[in-house]
């Protein structure tokens, strides 16, 4: 009788089993559809189409941005919106960054969405009067982050090219200390809000290239020359300074002295001893003197004139 009685059990134990088995594969599936469409909505809410085109107040900032370094160069490697302003995205993040990452862009998009359902930012008017406090924000942001979304994508040992040992020297220090401020050197590198017409004057004073004169003198002549003409290393006048410079953004030139000019030298310069340098050689160059010095790396954008 028992026996008889334990069959129909073990056909429900079955059933119940399968049943389970089945609904578990189910919830199985279903977490996987919905971390793929999670996954999804993240790449398609950060890609610069949803940024540049859905929100209204976006316009002008990213009309900027198709002007800037970021979106066209040289090397055709183009850096999204998501990749410099969401944490982690421009990077494999683990499980725990992943959800940091999800939070983040659920507190930002809901703020966005409040200010573009208000109306915050109707006109170019008012976007120009928020930009100065927008732009502080995200630099506070990238602050409290360590840069993690330009670390994201740019890595001391990916440089090349002629201009590496530059590059080498200068952000080698950084790494080691663990401690960033790109946007100190390179201020419009992800929005190029206008284009002004390169000057020819004015960067430095008299006094600060007088300044620059004998620290150059001391550590950099014996390479260059006393008179820029060359000696073991190029001239830095004339043709050659055309040649090498022309058409370069200042920034260029003054990590050429910041970076392997002080490491051949076998010394250092400081920033402000680097741009008083800078400013010597913009004087030996023809580019007359101003009234205000050198004393920032955000004030090297400008570019020298070609010819």
């Amino acid at each position: 009788m028992s026996s008889e009685m334990s069959t129909p059990t073990r056909h429900a134990h079955a059933r119940r089993f399968l049943w389970i088995s089945l609904a578990g594969f189910g919830f199985v599936l279903l977490g996987i559809a919905l971390l793929a469409l999670t996954n999804r909505a993240v790449i398609w809410s950060s890609s610069d189409r949803f940024c540049g085109t859905t929100c209204h107040s976006m316009t002008w900032a990213n009309t900027a941005y198709q002007q800037s370094p970021h979106y066209r160069n040289s090397v055709g490697v183009r850096a999204s919106c998501g990749e410099c302003h969401i944490p982690y995205d421009a990077e494999h993040a683990t499980a725990i960054e992943y959800v940091k990452l999800l939070l983040f862009k659920g507190e930002r998009g809901a703020k966005d969405f409040w200010f573009e359902a208000n109306r915050a930012m109707a006109t170019e008017e008012e976007w120009e009067k928020r930009r100065p406090a927008l732009s502080h924000s995200f630099e506070n942001y990238l602050t409290r982050h360590n840069y993690i979304t330009c670390r994201g994508c740019h890595s001391l040992e990916s440089f090349g090219g002629p201009r590496s040992p530059m590059k080498l020297v200068i952000h080698g220090g950084m790494v080691k200390a663990n401690n960033y401020n790109c946007l100190a050197c390179h201020t419009n590198i992800g929005h190029t809000y206008s284009a002004p017409s390169p000057k020819v004057s004015g960067w430095y004073t008299a006094e600060q290239a007088a300044s620059g004169e004998k620290l150059f003198e001391h550590s950099c002549s014996s390479c260059h020359g006393r008179k820029l003409e060359g000696a073991a290393g190029p001239a830095l006048s004339g043709v050659t300074w055309q040649q090498r410079f022309g058409g370069a953004k200042l920034l260029t030139v003054w990590g050429e002295i910041k970076g392997p000019m002080a490491a051949y030298a076998g010394t250092s310069f400081t920033t402000q001893e680097s741009l008083d340098i800078l400013a010597f050689l913009l004087q030996q160059n023809g580019l007359p003197a101003g009234k205000q010095p050198l004393a920032d790396t955000r004030e090297l954008s400008d570019t020298l004139p070609e010819k």
